[in-house]
């Protein structure tokens, strides 16, 4: 009895120790794997970043970069849909317009300092300041003919005095009748005659060798200053007929008269 009391300490002093030793064990495993742990977060922390980049910006995902293209700029486009172009302008530039079906063209504009262009042979020779103007004329329309008897060609200029016409030529217009203050009209004549040119176009033709000359000064024969090239202009205007009253302008300035 006494050998049995003396056995049960010697069994629970060593329930005892093996108790300890496993609680010391776990202690000691959770010691290390803390200590892992605060390695790897001081390593993580002291880690080396680039200039400039902070450790908040280094744990933030990559970001995928945007390009922004600037489109080439473009030729603006006519609200017509037609583009204009300028035409390279000639020695002697062959101005032109349009109307009712008539194509006018200037293909040639001189000053002359006496009339014998614009007389016969038997005619008197009059020394002055003169305009010519040489002609085309193209009938554009598709179905209508062109009478030229219908048109009236006219001269404006701040250096044309109308009212001094009559005075020299009386109501012969050919070579200028009063229109207005500073407008006068004259008659297109042919090269080939001298005679006035009255006659109907077919559609597509072209009539060529047809002129107008304009006295500029008829009281003297000296030059008229006041007519210039830069402010004068030809005024085709529809006398009769259908569309009765329109008019184009074809100005002289690119002329070297």
């Amino acid at each position: 009895m006494i050998e049995k009391i003396r056995r049960r300490p010697v069994r629970a002093s060593l329930v005892l120790c093996i108790v300890l030793s496993l609680v010391a064990v776990t202690v000691l495993a959770a010691s290390c794997g803390g200590t892992t742990t605060s390695k790897k977060a001081t390593n993580s922390s002291t880690a080396k970043l680039p200039p400039g980049v902070t450790g908040s910006q280094a744990s933030q995902p990559a970001q995928q970069s945007t390009a922004t293209t600037t489109p080439a700029s473009t030729a603006p486009t006519s609200s017509s849909g037609t583009s204009t172009t300028t035409p390279a302008q000639a020695s002697s530039p062959s101005a032109s317009a349009d109307l009712v079906g008539g194509r006018f063209t200037i293909v040639n504009a001189t000053r002359p300092n006496t009339n014998k262009s614009a007389v016969s042979s038997s005619a008197r020779e009059v020394p002055g300041d003169y305009l010519e103007l040489e002609f085309t004329v193209f009938n554009t329309g598709t179905d209508s003919l062109i009478d030229l008897s219908q048109y009236s060609f006219r001269l404006t200029s701040p250096g044309i005095a109308a009212d001094t016409y009559t005075d020299y030529y009386g109501t012969n217009g050919t070579f200028g009748a009063y229109i207005d203050t500073n407008e006068i009209s004259g008659t297109l004549l042919s090269y080939s005659d001298l005679t006035p040119v009255t006659y109907k176009v077919k559609v597509g033709e072209t009539i060529s060798k047809v002129f107008l000359f304009y006295d500029l000064n008829p009281l003297t024969d000296a030059p008229n200053a006041g007519v210039t090239k830069d402010n004068t202009q030809l005024i085709i205007y529809k006398a009769s007929g259908t569309d009765y009253g329109t008019q184009v302008a074809i100005p002289l300035s690119g002329y070297s008269f």
